[in-house]
């Protein structure tokens, strides 16, 4: 394939005249992007886990309850990641503080 699939516009878009923008506080793009995410409804939820030594990223999609408990419980056992796990509702992250011991059994 020849040529840019995603052509950079960034000329295009910086030599523009400030007024063709919109103005907008920091409010609410806060609340635009940081708060406005959308996740489908097949997707019920999505979990970024980090190496705290390496930084290296791990992204998984889940679409049961089980199946992402059981992922999180692996990455809490090793006690070697943060783990951050975005809902329909909610955005969480989950640190090991590294002095109490994760089980297999959680209440359901």
């Amino acid at each position: 394939m020849s040529g840019k699939e995603f052509p950079n516009n960034f000329e295009a878009i910086q030599e523009a005249p400030d007024e063709i923008f919109e103005p907008c506080s920091v409010e609410d793009f806060f609340d635009w992007r940081v708060g406005g995410w959308d996740i489908p409804s097949s997707v019920m939820c999505i979990m970024r886990a980090e190496h705290k030594d390496t930084g290296k990223i791990t992204e998984h999609t889940y679409s049961k309850a089980g199946a992402a408990r059981n992922r999180l419980l692996k990455y809490m056992k090793t006690g070697d990641y943060e783990v951050t796990i975005a809902n329909h509702d909610s955005i969480q992250l989950i640190k090991s503080n590294g002095t109490d011991p994760i089980t297999d059994e959680l209440d359901d």
